[in-house]
């Protein structure tokens, strides 16, 4: 008789309704979400780094998995035409058919923007070539005003302006002050000429008393 008082109680009865309601909910969720996901049949991304995408092909479609490539890069200590990422990572565990995403490595560097270098220090010029990933900088002492700055920036011996591009592995040659004119230069050799008669004639004379 407790249990019929219980059941017959409007607000009870309800309450229970409602449980068993979001129950099923929540089991036909479940249900589907696992069907949906694949549960239980998803699959590792191969370690396919440093290979050719040819070679790499095989492997994803032997995991029912595409990919395509996306980017490319360029490092120097990379074979060409080879594999340096993939999205997401290499042992990632992700669902059959998933496409997973290239960045190879190209076959030549990527061009990069010449910098204002003009009236800086030697030092620093060389250093904000270097942070942009230029690394053989050469250095080529001209005529100027004021020594160690720089004047401008030659490839191939032509002059670059701002802003133009050139390859990351390309030899660049500073163009930097030497704090002296070729009139200043001249005078400094001329005023040497009287000194280096002197000390030829001292020595002319210190060899005469040898006789």
């Amino acid at each position: 008789m407790g249990l019929e008082k219980i059941f017959k109680n409007v607000i009870i009865r309800n309450l229970l309704l409602v449980i068993l309601f979001f129950a099923i909910l929540v089991s036909g969720i479940s249900v589907w979400l696992n069907a949906y996901t694949n549960h239980g049949e998803s699959v590792e991304i191969p370690d396919v780094k440093a290979m050719k995408l040819e070679v790499a092909k095989p492997l994803f479609e032997a995991k029912e998995l595409a990919c395509q490539v996306i980017d490319s890069t360029y490092n120097k200590t990379v074979s060409p035409g080879t594999i340096i990422e993939t999205i997401p990572p290499v042992g990632s565990k992700v669902k059959k058919g998933r496409t997973v995403y290239i960045r190879l490595n190209s076959y030549s560097s990527g061009m990069i923007s010449i910098p204002d270098v003009r009236d800086v220090s030697h030092r620093q010029a060389t250093a904000m070539l270097k942070a942009l990933g230029f690394e053989r900088i050469e250095t080529r002492w001209v005529e100027g005003h004021f020594r160690d700055l720089v004047i401008g920036v030659e490839y191939r011996g032509q002059t670059l302006q701002i802003k133009e591009k050139v390859p990351a592995n390309a030899v660049l040659t500073l163009l930097v002050s030497s704090g002296s004119s070729a009139r200043e230069q001249l005078l400094d050799s001329l005023e040497e000429i009287p000194t280096q008669l002197d000390e030829e004639l001292i020595e002319g004379s210190d060899n005469s008393f040898d006789f």
